[in-house]
């Protein structure tokens, strides 16, 4: 066992000293590391989160508010915030990712709809910060230095350059233009756990943002992982809306408007997310994510296709950048 492992563990047990069983679980894109510990009546989560990388601070702080405003998180029982050590409550294994299908697909992700509601519905945290337009820029740009430069390794004309650029004017002014709301940042099925009560647990909740209305329900009705229909897509956004205006949450457009900046909160958001997993790929060594990058710029180049504004970007991304992707991970996958 790394010395890590062996002080976290022994400073877990100086706050439950019968605990039992220390288990590795699931890879995460963050460098926290989770594992699972028990006593004989009950399970808990043990968490090494590096101080000097991760928002343990705010993770803890987070997690009081959000339980205070009936969004379901775990319970932090103890921490070590000069180590990074947390002790936290056990939501179980069930994660929506791998456990979501046909039979049960409306039911959780109505449960998770409910959730997005809560967050909107928060009480005003001066803690938390709002996306600007310096910073939305600066995560599009992640796009173009790891995802097309460092991972496909594509060079970029002049011509290409103001196309991506001018799509980055564009998708950020359709996104900062919807009304702010409370926002997890990445609500898709990897954050969220069915618990063994038949509820919904959400994690890694420590990027909290005030950040665009649609922006959490792209993450999750755009999930990598389950891809659905268009169809479907116009249910649940239905759903949403009906649901938000009976909240009492100001929620004044209609449909189609709202179908529109549901559209481009993706694609800011599958910009950020080609940059970050190219990243942690070649940056962080974690490959684990790299068949993500497939369905991530399909969500971008069908998004784009949809307006003209943005066709000739799609057609760059389609004919360019798709094939150069389907090269590098059919041929190269390390």
């Amino acid at each position: 066992m790394l010395e890590v492992e062996e002080n976290l563990l022994k400073w877990a047990k100086s706050q439950i000293p019968d605990l039992v069983d220390m288990v590795l679980l699931r890879e995460q894109a963050s460098s926290r590391k989770y594992y699972r510990v028990s006593t004989a009546k009950k399970n808990f989560i043990l968490a090494f989160s590096d101080p000097q990388k991760e928002l343990n601070y705010e993770f803890i702080k987070y997690s009081e508010f959000l339980k205070k405003n009936q969004v379901s998180v775990p319970t932090i029982e103890a921490f070590d915030i000069e180590n990074g050590f947390m002790l936290i409550e056990d939501f179980g294994d069930k994660v929506f990712q791998n456990e979501i299908n046909a039979d049960n697909q409306k039911d959780l992700y109505l449960l998770a709809i409910d959730q997005i509601i809560n967050l909107q519905l928060a009480d005003k945290n001066e803690d938390i910060s709002e996306l600007n337009e310096i910073s939305v820029k600066e995560q599009m740009e992640l796009f173009e230095e790891w995802f097309l430069s460092g991972y496909l390794q594509l060079e970029i004309n002049e011509l290409e350059t103001k196309l991506i650029h001018d799509a980055y004017v564009l998708i950020s002014k359709k996104f900062l233009g919807q009304k702010k709301t409370l926002c997890h940042f990445d609500f898709e099925l990897r954050n969220l756990m069915l618990k063994n009560d038949g509820t919904i647990g959400v994690l890694d909740f420590q990027d909290l943002i005030y950040g665009p209305l649609t922006l959490d329900l792209v993450s999750l009705i755009k999930d990598l992982d389950n891809p659905i229909s268009y169809k479907e897509i116009e249910f649940y956004l239905e759903v949403y809306l009906s649901l938000a205006q009976e909240a009492g949450i100001d929620v004044t457009i209609d449909l189609a408007s709202l179908h529109e900046d549901f559209e481009f909160a993706g694609l800011q958001r599958q910009l950020r997310i080609l940059g970050t997993l190219s990243r942690l790929h070649i940056r962080d060594g974690k490959s684990f994510r790299l068949p993500d990058l497939k369905q991530t710029l399909f969500y971008v180049i069908e998004a784009s296709q949809k307006h003209h504004e943005l066709k000739k970007f799609s057609n760059f991304l389609e004919l360019k950048v798709q094939p150069a992707l389907h090269e590098r991970l059919g041929g190269n996958n390390d």
